[in-house]
């Protein structure tokens, strides 16, 4: 899992740019992070990106964890157990040449689903039902936050933010947990985020200046539209090889 000096250098662009719109409007990362690295890298997704999400999902989850929606996270954290053996079994089934397949169509559909933007009402069921969601996408592709989002939209800014970062810090942990048992996490994983680490650092610390300037009502299309157009890009190299 070697990268060449220009592609280090754009994963690495791509994590600070990520982490920035992350810290800045509350999403973002793995939209502009995954796509890129599924370009160059296919095998390091989903684990380094999941070792780099630890550190930013546990920090804003202890930022806000006054406003954490107790009930809410039960209901996304069992849906999770279940999502996160399918996601595992998935990963493990697909062959590695359809990765690139694998992880750009889950990348453009959550592109795809956050941009309609559908309304849900946040009740247990639908908790559930979306936390499975997010187990299988963000085990198999590191993009679990789509269907979390959606359904918690209504609540109320902390609340939503502290509840889904608190849920995805332990969806975290229970990926990382089940893609080692499926022998899908290994050291290159964690090198490779390691190296990636300080980009990741400096677009949370940057973040502080650009949420001054950034428009979200602008930006978050344009996100979108750039994961969904990456993730399509992932496809067609997955299939013509």
């Amino acid at each position: 899992m070697t990268l060449s000096p220009v592609e280090l250098s754009l994963a690495l662009t791509a994590v600070a740019a990520g982490a920035a719109i992350q810290g800045s409007i509350g999403f973002g990362f793995s939209f502009v992070a995954a796509p890129v690295i599924t370009l160059f890298v296919p095998r390091a997704l989903p684990a380094t990106l999941l070792f780099l999400a630890l550190p930013m999902t546990g920090f804003m989850a202890l930022r806000e964890r006054h406003a954490i929606d107790l009930g809410g996270f039960a209901w996304i954290t069992a849906g999770r157990v279940l999502g996160t053996a399918a996601g595992a079994a998935l990963l493990v089934a697909v062959p590695a040449d359809w990765l690139s397949v694998l992880f750009g169509s889950m990348i453009a559909a959550g592109a795809g689903v956050s941009l309609l933007g559908p309304s849900f009402e946040a009740r247990a069921r639908t908790r559930f039902v979306a936390g499975a969601a997010s187990g299988v996408m963000g085990t198999a592709a590191a993009v679990g936050g789509p269907p979390l989002a959606l359904v918690e939209q209504a609540s109320p800014g902390p609340v939503l933010r502290s509840t889904l970062a608190v849920s995805f810090l332990v969806g975290l942990a229970m990926s990382l947990g089940a893609l080692w048992v499926a022998g899908e996490v290994r050291g290159l994983h964690l090198r490779l985020a390691v190296q990636l680490l300080p980009a990741l650092l400096g677009g949370l610390l940057g973040s502080r200046l650009l949420v001054r300037v950034l428009d979200e009502r602008w930006l978050r299309p344009a996100v979108l539209a750039f994961a969904a157009a990456a993730g399509s890009a992932a496809v067609v190299k997955g299939l013509v090889g």
